[in-house]
């Protein structure tokens, strides 16, 4: 059977950001490739060209499903996979009380949930979010700690029986932004008259966002697949409005924000090389 990925994410549209380049780099590579994504996006943002927020919030949902439906067929990722939780909203929202919210999700449920479609799947690599999730939303903090116990779970036959037979995954890996990158972001993007999404500051060590460099394991260099990375990433249209960082980056800029995708290895059953350029390195 061929080597295979899963991406575990919060909402649709996290898969094509934070992850596009590999999936689609796997995948040409014939290598099987999922998603699952833990909840349905229902309290993003509603910015598409012509949308009207009071006619589609209440079907948010399902135009975010046809969204994520339309990026995954790009990359080469397959039909949607969903844990089936609601979207909690940035942090301190109301949302975050929502007892269908994936911040409320009992923890053991939420595991159990995902444990069944790693056993369905039995990917050889996992990747999920870092500890703060990239940057602090509610539900990508809780998509790493279901993640990481649900990759160690799926091993282990006693331990939801029901949920299919017993998995190894060989590779763990956590989904990153190098710090490097934020500081020349905060660095370029208001030298060229743009906002940067990460603040102002470019002192490394001043910054609450980033991984530093010397922790990031793992650096894929995705330029190659980037025409189709970004296709995915603006099948996502209701998230992207006029004034959106992904339509306004500059052009000198675009490939060092989505040209290269950062990762943390968690935890390795092959032996492999400190730094790594692929999250196969160790398996083929």
């Amino acid at each position: 059977m061929p080597l295979s990925l899963m991406c575990v994410h919060a909402h649709p549209d996290d898969e094509s950001i934070a992850t596009g380049g590999v999936l689609v780099r796997a995948a040409e590579e014939g290598l099987r490739t999922a998603v699952v994504t833990a909840t349905g996006g229902e309290l993003g943002e509603i910015l598409g060209p012509g949308m009207d927020p009071e006619e589609v919030r209440p079907r948010l949902a399902e135009v975010r499903r046809a969204e994520l439906e339309s990026a995954l067929g790009i990359l080469g990722a397959g039909e949607p996979r969903f844990l089936g939780y609601r979207d909690s909203g940035m942090l301190g929202t109301e949302g975050n009380d929502d007892p269908a919210s994936f911040w409320r999700a009992p923890f053991d449920e939420a595991v159990g949930r995902l444990v069944a479609e790693i056993r369905a799947f039995r990917p050889d690599v996992l990747v999920t979010y870092d500890a703060i999730g990239g940057y602090g939303h509610p539900d990508h903090v809780q998509t790493h700690r279901v993640a990481l116990v649900a990759a160690e779970a799926c091993a282990v036959g006693p331990l939801y029986p029901d949920a299919g037979d017993p998995w190894q995954v060989a590779k763990l890996y956590l989904s990153t932004i190098a710090r490097s990158f934020v500081v020349l972001a905060n660095t370029e993007l208001p030298r060229l008259g743009f906002p940067s999404p990460f603040g102002e500051d470019t002192d490394p060590d001043a910054l609450g966002i980033g991984t530093p460099d010397e922790q990031v394991t793992t650096t894929v260099d995705v330029r190659p697949w980037l025409e189709r990375k970004w296709s995915a990433v603006c099948a996502h249209t209701s998230q992207i409005g006029p004034d959106s960082f992904f339509l306004n980056i500059p052009a000198e800029l675009h490939e060092a924000a989505f040209g290269r995708e950062w990762f943390i290895r968690q935890r390795s059953a092959v032996d492999t090389p400190a730094v790594e350029e692929d999250l196969f390195a160790g398996l083929r």
